[in-house]
């Protein structure tokens, strides 16, 4: 039912109730999880929440692969799905923290998250993870579904810690978590356009222009998001 409805949405582009979906589809991974696989909750929550997006992520970016550009529509539609299961993590790791630890182990990797740290050793982590989304989106075709989800869990369990320690504001971490989350989001739909491009064997100039724009614009948001983090 879930991939149903989604697809409906996206193609009525009715982004709040493709962000409800979005929460509905991560609590639903979460209590299929719990209830089937209680000892690996951490990482099937995020496969179970990322099922019910692979169908219809698919076939709304092929359906969509050569028209709307610069394709702000189907970056509105990943990111308003995004904001849903992030706002679902969210709300898992502020009653359930112990049940994320492998979540919670990158967000302790990742140094910068609560250390500063220098400009390039920012952006060099974040251009890491926006050519890899990018990478296994052009790969696998299918949005990044499972990188979407699994990005939305890093970033709802990381604030949900945040408020449940008080131990920053999270308010703080908004102007560039935002554009981080967004050039992400960007390098998902480029890759998944990527892959939409070749299998209708669209390899003319101007879609292939279109696409290199689209990166560079997600490796601007990356930059600008590096400057503000280490400003």
């Amino acid at each position: 039912m879930l991939p149903e409805l989604i697809l409906r949405e996206e193609e009525e582009e009715n982004l709040p109730l493709l962000a409800v979906l979005g929460l509905a589809s991560g609590l639903a991974g979460f209590i299929a999880a719990r209830a089937l696989f209680p000892s690996q909750i951490d990482l099937l929550t995020v496969i179970f929440a990322s099922i019910p997006l692979v169908y219809p992520l698919v076939t709304y970016f092929l359906e969509r692969e050569n028209e709307s550009r610069p394709h702000l529509p189907e970056i509105q539609v990943y990111g308003s799905i995004f904001l849903g299961m992030a706002a679902a993590f969210f709300i898992l790791g502020l009653y359930n923290p112990e049940l994320f630890s492998l979540q919670n182990a990158i967000i302790g990797a990742a140094g910068h998250a609560v250390n500063p740290v220098s400009f390039t050793t920012v952006l060099s982590n974040n251009l890491m993870v926006f050519l890899g989304i990018l990478a296994v989106a052009s790969i696998i075709g299918s949005a990044g579904a499972f990188i979407l989800t699994w990005n939305a869990s890093v970033l709802g369990v990381f604030m949900a810690g945040l408020v449940r320690d008080s131990i920053l504001m999270p308010f703080a971490y908004i102007p560039h978590a935002s554009l981080e989350m967004a050039g992400f989001i960007v390098a998902g739909v480029a890759g998944t356009m990527i892959s939409a491009a070749v299998y209708r064997e669209h390899f003319d100039k101007d879609t292939w222009l279109d696409l290199s724009k689209l990166v560079a614009t997600g490796v601007g948001l990356i930059v600008i998001a590096a400057v503000l983090e280490t400003a």
